[in-house]
């Protein structure tokens, strides 16, 4: 479905724009108040990326049922996570000059913290384990009203308290990291219930609702400070509200009108969409240190966002390619083995 392809290559696109705003610390420290207003706005759209990732694996995998064959899927990830990480040690040892021991590296990839952004995986490992339970309670309600509570229900757990507990803690805060769990199911209900929806009104009311979120913000915790880092987790209910929109924006946005070409590009981001995630590290990691040194003015930071975005992102893409090149004979001779030890594994 390109429609779905199109959301996971511009979540793609987001992450690094995304990590525009983090790297510089324009919604950190005291920048002219419209830039900051603006950067604070554009990390409430951009930081929907790793939410409408999830959103998709529940529009994708909520047929999914308990098998043998169903933990084979995750074969392909671990593998593009390794190549990654190989990919990113060389990367810090040649170019970024740290000395990188054997325990060091070794340690890193079982632990997760060799590419900062592997965090997704940690996160992603335990949802894909839960992923046929979770479709055994979701497909287990017999209307739409049910799964509605059932995701109600979720959203109650995880992502309420931010808008119940900004001066009072009136709901506990334990169960704020089922999150996740909430984005899968709303993920499994659209795909559930096909819902047709005008891109241009989402889109207008998107950004009606973003200007009011940081009106909102500003007049209850302060026009300065790190208020922000906690506004834009995905544990908050602005998060939420702006994922699902940004979701049905791009879902409903007609990519399937798209010339051949521009199709075939959004295709080809999308397949490398978690390569290029994991690789914005290594690209982050070269590009900021040198922008910031060149360009120490925060103020004069936000006019080169797009190229310096784009960069960041061109960059990674060409790792990812180069990752796809490693992964597939890789994959191809591992899952050969194992459907051949495995027979369960063929079912």
């Amino acid at each position: 479905d390109i429609n779905l392809d199109f959301v996971r290559a511009v979540a793609a696109l987001f992450i690094v724009f995304s990590h525009f705003v983090d790297n510089t610390g324009l919604y950190e420290f005291d920048t002219a108040m419209p830039i900051k207003l603006f950067s604070i706005g554009l990390r409430m759209i951009v930081g929907t990326c790793v939410a409408m990732f999830i959103m998709l694996t529940g529009y994708l995998c909520s047929e999914k049922k308990l098998s043998a064959r169903y933990y084979l899927g995750f074969l392909r990830i671990y593998e593009i996570y390794l190549v990654c990480s190989a990919i990113t040690f060389l990367a810090r040892a040649v170019f970024m000059r740290e000395p990188l021991s054997i325990s060091y590296m070794a340690g890193a990839v079982i632990n997760f913290y060799g590419i900062e952004y592997a965090w997704y995986l940690l996160m992603y490992m335990g949802l894909f384990l839960m992923i046929p339970f979770l479709n055994l309670s979701f497909n287990g309600l017999e209307t739409d009203r049910g799964r509605l509570v059932l995701i109600a229900t979720f959203l109650y757990l995880s992502i309420l308290p931010s808008l119940l507990n900004v001066k009072f803690q009136l709901l506990s805060v334990w169960w704020k990291n089922l999150s996740p769990i909430a984005y899968y199911f709303t993920g499994a209900y659209l795909h559930k219930t096909r819902p047709k929806v005008s891109a241009k009104k989402a889109l207008g009311l998107l950004l009606v609702l973003v200007a009011a979120f940081v009106a909102v913000d500003v007049a209850l915790l302060g026009p300065s400070g790190k208020w922000t880092i906690d506004v834009t987790r995905h544990d908050h209910y602005q998060g939420y509200v702006c994922a699902v929109l940004c979701f049905l924006i791009l879902q409903s946005a007609g990519a399937d009108r798209l010339p051949q070409r521009a199709q075939s590009a959004v295709r080809y981001i999308a397949e490398l969409s978690l390569s290029i995630y994991l690789l914005s590290y290594t690209t982050d990691s070269l590009i900021y240190p040198w922008f910031k040194a060149a360009v120490p003015d925060l103020n004069r930071q936000f006019l080169y966002m797009i190229p310096v975005s784009l960069l960041s992102f061109l960059g990674a893409t060409l790792l990812a390619q180069l990752a796809d090149w490693i992964v597939r004979p890789i994959d191809k001779v591992v899952r050969g083995a194992l459907l051949k030890r495995i027979p369960a594994l063929r079912g």
